[in-house]
């Protein structure tokens, strides 16, 4: 029986296709099946029962972007061993939206809009059982309208389908970790430098790992059925998001503004993704060629762009030209195989996995590679700017000098002629001096009094002007000294035995300043030896200074007198009060305990 029913699959081979064995595992099976391509929405009755099916001579499967058509598969298997065996038939492409299988009178659904709790595998499918020596036929109805219609159909042993399905599960899940580790490291860069490369492509690795997660059929076997609804409807907006994330990296990393050109192509690129998105991804009018289409001729253009901005000179671009050649040739195969133009990625379905890795490995690289750049250019800047500065610093060094000693000159001859002036003034004073003394000696009693008073006022001011041209100091005036020096000369004119006490110790006030106090010393030491009726006269005189804050004690054992009465107080008396009130806008008072004593304050 065995041997005539083999006979009867040669003899109709070549106008029916031949039975599957059942007891072999194969690599594909769809050489040995039956295909119809319905565009028509006929039922399984009327599928079954027609005469539609012709042999299929290919390996897979690939009808491109197919609307409203269903892809019906014949497959019949016979069993020759004496005993019952169950296999499962594998579905290559976790993309497909519908896959029933038709067993008799039994339907059994899988695929992305028919996936349930159970569901654990990268690929769907289905446990066929076949009892000894028999002959079995299948239906397969596949339905995919947002992705390209493509598959290809295994029988394996279930041990071999779910090692297979462990090993490729683990594959995935280090790529995944691959690519997380990087995205965690150029997030980490990106919040460490604030650099918008970072961030760009933080956020493209983020849209490349959701993408490969659906197209590997990760996120079928972990996400609910609601969230795959609109992940499966979401083709359009997933590949323009790729891109557009791709695109603001490339221009952030390649500074493309450099290249206006350039820069505004990339512009168009994300203008017509944020177009597609809305316009072509919707259930009514749903184009994802275009979008792909698009997608590939963005892929030609960065890597051109790339190639072309690295020839201008850009080092930095090279690693990204490197990353970028890798998924170029990915994208494009898997590109090339979406449109049903080429049939690879069935066999190759890893590809797009390590060629992302690599691109994603390769930028990071890049990223590398950038900052050695930008820090070796760093480093040499410093270093002209070093150079520069220190060529800077001995031309500046030599003018300073230069000025230096020219302004030392100035200023040594500022210094003469000021001392000069102040030796010039002092003469005339002494002039002035001797002038009023000349007069003096013809004059009454009365007018020679007023003429020594204003001898001691013009004395007072000439001793300052002999102490600046003697000293070097020609702008603080030693007031210990110019006290000291005043109160002799008015002390040598007194026919009174007068003993002064000073204490102004370490201070120095401007001339302004230190002129008017001279002449209220003047005023008050005078005004003691005139009016004190004793034969010793005392006189206390204290100077101190805080910071701005100066203050004046002036004391004798004399009896006192009332600034407060206009009146009754002297000319000189008045001239100390103006003195102090109008020039040093400070304040007098009067102590009367134990003599006479003025407090003087003021503000330099």
């Amino acid at each position: 029986m065995k041997t005539i029913f083999l006979l009867l699959i040669f003899l109709f081979a070549n106008v029916y296709a031949s039975p599957i064995d059942f007891t072999k595992d194969s690599e594909t099976i769809l050489p040995k099946s039956e295909l119809y391509i319905d565009k028509k929405g006929l039922d399984f009755e009327q599928i079954r029962d027609s005469k539609l099916f012709h042999k299929n001579d290919t390996q897979h499967i690939n009808l491109g972007f197919v609307k409203d058509t269903t892809l019906w598969i014949k497959l019949t298997f016979y069993n020759d061993r004496n005993s019952s065996l169950e296999k499962m038939l594998v579905i290559r492409n976790p993309l497909l939206e519908s896959v029933i299988l038709y067993d008799g009178d039994s339907i059994i659904k899988k695929g992305m809009l028919h996936i349930d709790s159970s569901h654990k595998h990268i690929y769907d499918a289905f446990k066929l059982t076949l009892n000894a020596n028999e002959t079995k036929t299948y239906y397969l109805k596949v339905q995919n309208s947002t992705t390209a219609l493509r598959l290809g159909i295994y029988l394996e042993d279930q041990m071999i389908y779910v090692h297979e399905d462990h090993n490729q599960q683990l594959i995935i899940f280090i790529f995944f970790t691959i690519v997380i580790v990087l995205f965690i490291y150029n997030f980490l860069l990106f919040i460490y430098s604030g650099e918008k490369s970072y961030l760009y492509y933080c956020i493209y690795l983020l849209t490349l790992i959701y993408q490969q997660a659906t197209y590997l059929g990760v996120t079928q076997i972990f996400m609910p059925q609601w969230f795959l609804y609109y992940d499966n409807i979401g083709v359009v907006f997933k590949v323009n998001i790729i891109y557009v994330a791709a695109s603001f990296f490339a221009q952030s990393f390649l500074v493309s503004k450099k290249y206006p050109l350039i820069h505004k192509i990339y512009n168009i690129f994300i203008v017509v993704a944020i177009v597609e998105m809305p316009l072509l991804g919707t259930p009514w009018f749903y184009y994802p060629e275009i979008a792909v289409l698009t997608a590939f001729s963005f892929v030609i253009f960065n890597m051109i762009a790339g190639t072309y901005i690295y020839m201008q000179g850009c080092k930095q671009a090279r690693f990204f030209v490197i990353g970028w050649m890798f998924l170029a040739i990915g994208y494009t195969l898997m590109i090339l195989d979406a449109l049903g133009i080429i049939t690879v990625m069935q066999n190759l379905s890893n590809l797009i996995l390590f060629v992302t890795a690599i691109e994603a490995f390769s930028l990071s690289l890049a990223f590398t590679d950038r900052y050695m750049i930008l820090k070796k250019a760093k480093e040499t800047s410093d270093a002209i700017l070093v150079k520069t500065l220190q060529e800077r610093q001995k031309v500046i060094e030599n003018e300073i000098q230069k000025h230096t000693k020219d302004l030392n000159a100035a200023l040594d001859n500022q210094k003469v002629l000021l001392k000069e002036l102040h030796h010039r003034t002092k003469n005339n004073l002494q002039l002035i001096l001797s002038l009023v003394r000349m007069q003096s000696d013809h004059a009454t009693k009365d007018v020679k009094e007023y003429s020594e008073n204003l001898e001691n006022r013009i004395n007072a001011i000439a001793r300052m002007h002999q102490m600046l041209y003697l000293k070097d100091n020609l702008q603080q005036i030693n007031m210990d000294e110019y006290i000291n020096e005043l109160s002799n000369d008015l002390e040598s004119l007194s026919k009174k035995d007068v003993l002064i006490n000073i204490e102004a110790r370490q201070i120095y006030l401007p001339f302004r300043e230190a002129s008017y106090i001279g002449l209220i010393l003047n005023e008050l030491i005078t005004n003691s030896i005139k009016y004190v009726a004793l034969s010793n006269i005392v006189i206390t005189i204290e100077m101190h200074r805080e910071g701005a804050q100066c203050s004046l004690m002036y004391k004798d054992n004399g009896k006192c007198y009332d600034f407060s009465n206009q009146n009754r107080i002297s000319i000189g008396l008045k001239l100390v009060k103006t003195l102090v009130e109008d020039q040093l806008e400070g304040t007098i008072s009067v102590k009367m305990k134990n003599g006479c004593g003025h407090m003087i304050e003021f503000r330099l």
